[in-house]
C-alpha cells in the first residue's frame, strides 16, 4: 500500500525536537472526482498516508506541508505564528484530542501568517477534506471543502495561475460547489474550466472529468 519512514525534526518556531512519520511512497488506484487519491486497504490507512504529508509540532502546533528543515522563518514570522496558534479556537478545543484533520488546519493557520498563496492554502484544506471523508468525519469534510473553495476562488482572482494549475483549480471550484449542493453554480465553473483546457491534448483527462461531472450536476440541479 505504501512505505513510510520516521525521522527526527526540529520545529522552526519553538525548537522542539520530535519524531515524525513521512510517507515516502504509496500506491494509488485512481482518484475520486475531487482528485482524492484512492489508496488500497482500509480508508483509515489512506487517511494516515495523506496526513503524513503535513508535519505538526506536538509542542507548539506549528504545521507545514514543507519539510521543516527547508523553512527559514524570521523572528517576526515566528512571533506572528505563535500568536495565531495561541488564539486559534479550533486548536484550543481539539489540541488534546488530535483529530485527523488538525494538522492541516494548523498548517492553514500558519500558512496565512507565512503569506502562502491562496492556491496552497486551498490545497491544505482540500486534503483535510479527503482525510475527513476517509475517517467519516462528515461535518468537518464539508467545513474544509468550503474553506478550500474560498481559497481557490481567491486564488483565481489573485494568483498568477497558468496552464494545468489554472485548469485544475477552476475545475475544483466547480466540483466543490457540486459537492456542497450548489449545482447550478458548479455548472458555470465546469464551463469555465473547459475553456481553460481548449486545444491542450495533455488535459484530455480533465476534459472527460468535466463532461462527466457536468452531466451529474445537471441531473442534480433538475
Amino acid at each position: 500500500m505504501g512505505e513510510s519512514r520516521r525521522a527526527y525534526v526540529v520545529c522552526p518556531v519553538c525548537g522542539h525536537v520530535f519524531r515524525t512519520t513521512y510517507a515516502s511512497t504509496y500506491v494509488t488506484v485512481g482518484r475520486e472526482t475531487d482528485l482524492c487519491p484512492k489508496i488500497p486497504g482500509r480508508p483509515s490507512d489512506g487517511a494516515r498516508l495523506i496526513r503524513s504529508t503535513v508535519t505538526m509540532c506536538p509542542a507548539c502546533s506549528f504545521a507545514a506541508g514543507e519539510a521543516f528543515d527547508d523553512l527559514d522563518l524570521t523572528f517576526d514570522e515566528r512571533y506572528g505564528i505563535e500568536e495565531r496558534l495561541k488564539e486559534d479556537g479550533l486548536l484550543k478545543v481539539f489540541r488534546k484530542g488530535q483529530p485527523p484533520w488538525l494538522g492541516f488546519h494548523a498548517a492553514e493557520v500558519c500558512g496565512k501568517e507565512r503569506s502562502l498563496r491562496s492556491r496552497e492554502l486551498g490545497d491544505l484544506c482540500l486534503r483535510a477534506s479527503w482525510v475527513c471523508r476517509k475517517e467519516r468525519e462528515r461535518p468537518f469534510e464539508s467545513t474544509f471543502q468550503l474553506r478550500a473553495l474560498r481559497h481557490f476562488m481567491r486564488s483565481l482572482q489573485e494568483d498568477d495561475l497558468l496552464g494545468r494549475e489554472l485548469s485544475v483549480t477552476t475545475y475544483l471550484v466547480g466540483e466543490l460547489n457540486r459537492r456542497l449542493g450548489n449545482h447550478r453554480e458548479a455548472l458555470n465553473w465546469y464551463v469555465n474550466a473547459g475553456r481553460t483546457t481548449e486545444g491542450d491534448p495533455r488535459a484530455a483527462w480533465l476534459d472527460r472529468l468535466i463532461d462527466r461531472q457536468s452531466k451529474l450536476a445537471r441531473e442534480q440541479a433538475a
